[in-house]
């Protein structure tokens, strides 16, 4: 940890009006003192942490009553639009603060305090994580907090925050997300450019050599739930919603004319490609 970033947040928290004095300790953590008495230790994390230490930290301080409020290293969060499961320390931070982690990254000499919130997305622990505005370092609330999940850092704590809103419940984020999802579809859909296998070489042209096929691209979950719905990964969430309307009155077994059997068979398969991209997508 660069003692310069923990000089510069330190400046920061003093400018807050609620805040007495902030204190550089040892081991990565400013000490916050505020005028009504509350003690905050903020906590930055440059590496991979365990869900336990989490644990640990925040049941220690909270014994004594003081208030945590960690930060991670922008460079150990994945990157904005990955689709992954995010390790158990990264988890427990999410669930700490009301579904997003504080980050802190270096740009140009500056320092700033981002906010990241890991979406549900697809089966099982799966996440798409999602960035949101940089957060100005003008509040810092303090209170208990109940988690239920994950286990590992299940508890009553006293944590801090930045008293930051639910970006990704914004209706401007939310479009502005809902823009760059298209865009890396149309990105993803583009087959790359390269080689595959050796190069023929052919006499009927000026160079002589012939670019070889590439493999056709495997087809995932995802196309072919575009696909039962007759759309490409380019249409939009009111295309998808519109096109699983007009046909579901074509195949529901209440008003189709097909046997109640096969109807009931493709309604389902309909219906599951449906709520398949809704959960895909975060529709």
């Amino acid at each position: 940890m660069s003692v310069d970033v923990k000089k510069a947040l330190a400046e920061q928290f003093t400018a807050i009006d609620s805040v007495r004095s902030a204190k550089i300790m040892r081991e990565d953590t400013i000490a916050i003192h505020t005028w009504s008495g509350v003690i905050i230790h903020v906590c930055l994390i440059d590496e991979p942490i365990k869900a336990r230490t989490v644990k640990r930290i925040v049941q220690e301080n909270t014994r004594i009553g003081v208030g945590t409020l960690f930060i991670a290293s922008a460079e150990i969060v994945p990157a904005d639009g990955a689709k992954l499961e995010p390790d158990e320390g990264l988890l427990a931070l999410h669930a700490l603060f009301k579904d997003k982690l504080y980050t802190y990254r270096v740009e140009g000499g500056d320092l700033y305090i981002g906010q990241v919130h890991f979406k549900a997305f697809g089966r099982g622990d799966e996440r798409e994580i999602w960035y949101g505005p940089d957060v100005p370092i003008q509040h810092l609330p303090c209170y208990r907090v109940w988690v239920t999940a994950p286990l590992a850092i299940k508890g009553n704590w006293l944590i801090a925050n930045f008293g930051s809103d639910a970006f990704w419940k914004q209706a401007d984020y939310t479009t502005g997300r809902d823009a760059f999802r298209r865009e890396q579809r149309r990105t993803e859909s583009k087959t790359e450019f390269r080689f595959w296998g050796k190069p023929n070489w052919s006499a009927s042209d000026d160079s002589g050599f012939t670019m070889p096929a590439p493999p056709p691209l495997p087809e995932t979950e995802l196309d072919r739930s575009y696909k039962q719905l007759g759309l490409t990964r380019a249409a939009s969430g009111d295309e998808v919603k519109a096109a699983f309307r007009r046909l579901a009155h074509e195949v529901h077994p209440d008003v189709s004319a097909l046997p109640k059997a096969e109807a009931e068979a493709r309604f389902k398969k309909l219906y599951e490609a449906y709520a398949y991209l809704k959960s895909a997508n975060g529709w």
